[in-house]
């Protein structure tokens, strides 16, 4: 028990001068993955989760900052300004802007293209609502909640393939569906969130570790809480189910957006194991996905398609553009997250405004903006 009581004693103070080194010679951001100060989940069900107002970070390496009225960027006039057509884009982490600035957003990127071939006497603004760990339910709550005063004449609504899930009526995932801040984590990750707010050590070794785990199979991310792959997964009931329940949802919030006047869009992103065979073949390998052989057959994006046409809504695809590039430059990359499937890269936030873009001014478009 001596040597026992003495080795414990060493390794904790070789781990506490590590981490005083770590601070003087490479000091790491402690708020890098803290979002608690713009982002909550509401306390009753199905506890929804949205940003809080006048919130600001650093977060993922870029400024966050967020108005009065819960959206990410500046302050905006309510009522609508004159000769303003507004849209609204609302969305998950993707339409957020994870690790982006917001200027480099697609919302924001498309606002410019707008407003650079508008004429004289129109402005364009394109609002973003997106809010990390959204799902389809959150959506239809912030245009329930919101919209009314924002008063769109467009919404955008980034659905990711991760929002394939199964939702309760309320519009809830599950009872867990929105824990980010760690009320009912496990011991295990309640431990790790506390140790990435306060030791550097813990914070610079963190991502590397993580990658180490998933390449050996000690961490199963198939299991991991927000890395939902169900709609790129094998055939399953529970899959059947999510699309049925998803699409739903979708029907609710086209049914939301007709009855008020709104002109919607669903722009849907691909992951980055939907580009290639080499992709697909790097996500089982190194991550050990459970992926789907009709992984590259952009099926759920056929479903999506599907319903589009018999709701009348319209919709705009990703995956052919993004396929014509190297999705290596498409998708979030840092020294913190060396691979990331889901969220879009500069490149990739600016290719989807030009897609939305052309949908817009298409003179074909069910979407067309036109001048009031």
């Amino acid at each position: 028990m001596v040597h026992l009581g003495t080795s414990v004693v060493g390794i904790v103070a070789a781990l506490l001068l590590l981490e005083v080194g770590i601070r003087i010679g490479s000091p790491q951001d402690l708020g890098y993955w803290d979002s608690s100060s713009f982002r909550r989940n509401l306390r009753t069900l199905p506890h929804f989760v949205e940003n809080i107002p006048y919130g600001t970070a650093r977060f993922v390496g870029v400024p966050v900052t967020i108005n009065s009225d819960g959206l990410r960027g500046e302050e905006i006039s309510t009522p609508k300004p004159p000769h303003t057509t507004r849209l609204v884009a609302v969305g998950d982490s993707i339409t957020f802007g994870y690790g982006i600035p917001v200027e480099d957003t697609y919302a924001k990127v498309l606002e410019k293209r707008l407003n650079a071939n508008a004429s004289a006497l129109m402005r364009y603004e394109v609002l973003n609502g997106g809010t990390l760990g959204g799902s389809l339910g959150d959506y239809l709550h912030f245009l329930n909640q919101k919209a009314e005063r924002l008063q769109p004449d467009v919404v955008l609504i980034g659905v990711s393939l991760n929002d394939i899930l199964v939702y309760s009526a309320e519009g809830g995932v599950s009872e867990a569906d929105a824990q980010w801040q760690g009320e009912h984590l496990p011991l295990a990750r309640r431990l790790s969130h506390f140790l990435l707010r306060h030791s550097q050590l813990y914070m610079l070794s963190y991502s590397r570790l993580k990658s180490f785990l998933y390449d050996f199979g000690a961490l199963d991310i198939n299991k991991v809480q927000g890395s939902n792959f169900v709609a790129l997964s094998p055939a399953s009931a529970y899959q059947t189910q999510a699309w049925t329940s998803s699409l739903e949802m979708l029907s609710r919030i086209a049914a939301l957006c007709r009855e008020r006047g709104y002109r919607l869009i669903v722009v849907v992103f691909p992951m980055q194991m939907q580009m290639s065979a080499a992709d697909l073949r790097f996500y089982r390998e190194k991550y050990h996905l459970k992926l789907s052989d009709q992984t590259l057959s952009g099926d759920p994006q056929r479903r999506l398609k599907e319903f589009a046409k018999a709701t009348g809504v319209t919709l705009v695809d990703l995956l052919p553009v993004y396929r014509a590039y190297d999705s290596k430059d498409l998708y979030l990359r840092n020294k913190l997250i060396p691979f990331d499937p889901s969220h879009p890269s500069v490149k990739g936030n600016k290719i989807a405004a030009e897609e939305i873009f052309g949908v817009l001014k298409h003179p074909d478009s069910r979407a067309r903006l036109t001048n009031p």
